[in-house]
């Protein structure tokens, strides 16, 4: 499709109207048959993210949270303890936020903190998400199971550093 470059802005206008008045329909509570559904969420392309890390560990957790263009800084938190940031998504669907965790007498480890389409699309989408730092990676808060039950391994390469 060959769109003249005077209405490239118009086309990608039209798109994402399109694309956000086809979930025109999230209020319908039907029930699924053989179980419960997941609350029905719209996803809003435009919407502010917050992401909350939650230290699971049982001791004092360091970090440092950035993205290709933030740097949150060096963090700490202690056992039980809550820091969150909250960011517009990117256009095109490239947002990513990483962290380098220092577990105390376990090691460190970094990890995609927010990571697009992960953590934008499917089933498993948020705009609020919420991650629990434990030894063996962090856990994200599932909507349907009401648990952290969505746990990751850290990344590969142990450092960023």
């Amino acid at each position: 499709m060959d769109i003249p470059k005077r209405y490239l802005s118009l086309f990608i206008s039209i798109v994402f109207i399109t694309t956000y008045s086809s979930l025109a329909d999230i209020n319908n509570k039907n029930p699924v048959p053989n179980g419960p559904s997941p609350p029905k969420v719209a996803y809003n392309p435009f919407a502010k993210v917050t992401v909350e890390i939650i230290n699971d560990i049982g001791s004092q957790v360091s970090f440092h949270c950035k993205s290709k263009d933030d740097d949150l800084g060096q963090r700490s938190l202690q056992p039980r303890g809550l820091w969150s940031f909250s960011f517009r998504r990117h256009i095109f669907a490239r947002s990513l936020f990483f962290c380098y965790f220092v577990l105390p007498n376990i090691g460190s480890y970094w990890f995609d903190i927010y990571k697009e389409p992960r953590d934008n699309s499917g089933e498993f989408w948020c705009d609020n998400c919420m991650w629990k730092i434990r030894p063996l990676g962090p856990c994200k808060f599932n909507r349907i199971t009401k648990e952290f039950d969505l746990c990751d391994p850290w990344n590969k390469s142990k450092s960023l550093y």
